[in-house]
């Protein structure tokens, strides 16, 4: 399988041969049977690649829930800005990324609705409980490992754990509650 980063090591540790080969390559790799599955992006990129061309099966993402951008910034040729620069800089990099997520999100919408249309057979699973339990176990391995030997690493993820801890009880409230709830009106219709 094609999965890079933390998510592949986790994926290892569960006995997949993990695998990170070129953009340019997966198609035909995907096609020909020399890796059996990947992970990529979302619809909106995905299509472009033509992977459901290939593949039968689309997994929901355990890993990944939605798509979050980076901006890596030296932090000491940040500080020599001007404030007025440093300011303009963070907005600027707010708006890319809003900007960003939406347009990608709008594309995803798209490219799902065209591939279900144009390739009605592709079949959206879930990994089995056991199998998410299996990766929660693995990924928490992993994470413990990296955070005892990287205290910032540790402190990262310490945060984020309790920022994401609140987090889910508010999109089980808003987003979670929302989509139920259509779903639940619309099969009354």
């Amino acid at each position: 399988m094609r999965i890079p980063g933390l998510a592949g090591e986790v994926m290892a540790k569960l006995g997949v041969n993990v695998t990170n080969i070129p953009a340019g390559e997966l198609y035909t790799s995907l096609d020909r049977g020399t890796i059996d599955a990947l992970e990529w992006v979302g619809p909106g990129m995905d299509i472009k690649m033509g992977f459901h061309k290939v593949a039968k099966y689309y997994y929901t993402g355990w890993h990944e829930p939605a798509s979050e951008m980076q901006f890596m910034v030296n932090k000491k040729a940040f500080d020599k800005l001007p404030k007025k620069y440093q300011v303009m800089l963070e907005t600027a990099m707010k708006a890319a990324s809003l900007d960003m997520y939406v347009e990608n999100f709008a594309a995803s919408s798209e490219a799902w609705s065209k591939m279900k249309k144009d390739f009605p057979n592709i079949e959206v699973k879930t990994f089995p409980q056991p199998v998410l339990k299996a990766l929660k176990s693995a990924a928490d391995e992993v994470y413990a490992k990296y955070s005892a030997s990287n205290p910032k690493f540790k402190e990262i993820y310490e945060d984020y754990s309790a920022y994401m801890k609140k987090a889910r009880a508010w999109s089980m409230m808003s987003q979670y509650y929302y989509l139920q709830t259509s779903k639940e009106l619309e099969s009354t219709k």
